[in-house]
């Protein structure tokens, strides 16, 4: 236990100030008594408990005033708690290719709306981030909860180029708590043209990750689901998705995949040209089940309530600063009206 106002500790030197003054008050009440009343009567007319009973209220009175002099120092103890340590990251596609008019009124809007109804579903001490992605990935909003951020942010998400999932997926999990430090796949990290090596000379590619216990983490991916792009341009994007799923997986996080759009594609006009946009759910169905995760498709109410219940709360025991000066103090107001119950049944009056 701590204090807030450890100088005021110091009080406690009044609890033997106290006792003297208390003792010395007996006293001189016992022989006034003894000076103004026939010593074979006193027995009769005043009630004397026994020693034993006499002590219960006055130790009372004075643990009563301990407690508030701990509670004046304003003590912070740090008991377990409960506390829920669920944190989602949503990765939202906005690539050009959520211009597809092939739900209402595109996908870019129903991907919108999905992360919006999370957004409102989920508990209010769930931690949630907000990353986008189009040719790479970028942090919105670290994970919070702040809910009106996250509202506000969702509604200035604006389509951009083209899609790269793996992108995604490496900068969610590194942005869920715990995990800023891991470094990405050696496949993944951008590579030097005149050398093709890792730029980071201190990844060992070789080198097995190390096990390593994570807070728990989730990320939540919207999209159509077709890639065309990755960190790496020498690498397929097939095997670019594989590579970013074992990272995810490695790293204790499930990706839970809502796909967007229809079967069949969709054609978008971008720019005044006709383009042909693919509704690729395949990619996003590999990645949940790779990781442990869920894939949704059609992304339902129904579904979204249910993904929510599994996301929203991961309950924990965790050590949680508590200020209990005002437990102490409502402690020490119940125990001088226990003593001042017991003074006036053992000598018909209250101190």
């Amino acid at each position: 236990m701590s204090f807030t106002w450890p100088a005021l500790l110091w009080g406690m030197v009044l609890l033997p100030i106290t006792v003297w003054v208390l003792v010395r008050a007996e006293r001189r009440r016992e022989r006034t008594a003894q000076a103004f009343a026939d010593v074979h009567l006193l027995s009769v007319v005043v009630r004397r408990p026994t020693p034993a009973q006499a002590r219960w209220p006055l130790m009372l009175y004075l643990l009563a005033l301990s407690l508030l002099l701990l509670a004046s120092a304003r003590p912070v103890a740090a008991p377990p708690l409960p506390t829920n340590k669920a944190a989602v990251v949503i990765a939202l596609d906005a690539s050009k290719s959520m211009l597809a008019g092939d739900l209402n009124p595109n996908r870019l809007e129903a991907a919108r709306a999905i992360a919006k109804e999370f957004v409102r579903l989920a508990p209010a001490t769930t931690q949630i981030g907000l990353i986008t992605f189009s040719d790479s990935a970028s942090v919105v909003v670290a994970p919070t909860t702040d809910r009106a951020v996250l509202q506000e942010a969702l509604d200035n998400v604006k389509p951009v180029q083209n899609t790269s999932l793996p992108s995604a997926i490496v900068t969610g999990v590194r942005l869920l708590p715990g995990r800023k430090e891991v470094q990405p796949p050696k496949e993944l990290q951008p590579q030097n043209p005149q050398n093709p090596q890792p730029q980071n000379p201190l990844v060992q590619p070789d080198t097995p990750p190390i096990p390593r216990e994570f807070p728990p983490g989730s990320l939540l991916v919207i999209s159509d689901g077709a890639t065309n792009v990755n960190s790496n341009p020498r690498l397929p994007n097939q095997t670019a998705l594989e590579a970013a799923a074992k990272f995810a997986q490695d790293n204790g996080v499930k990706i839970y995949a809502f796909a967007v759009g229809k079967e069949g594609g969709a054609v978008v006009r971008i720019e005044g040209q006709d383009y042909f946009v693919p509704f690729e759910p395949r990619s996003l169905q590999q990645l949940a089940e790779r990781t442990g995760g869920k894939y949704v498709y059609p992304p339902t109410e129904e579904a979204l309530r249910a993904v929510y219940r599994e996301l929203g709360t991961v309950i924990r025991w965790e050590a949680t600063k508590l200020e209990v000066s005002s437990l102490l103090s409502g402690l020490a107001v119940i125990l001088m009206l226990v003593g001042a119950g017991l003074n006036l049944r053992l000598y018909r009056r209250v101190p």
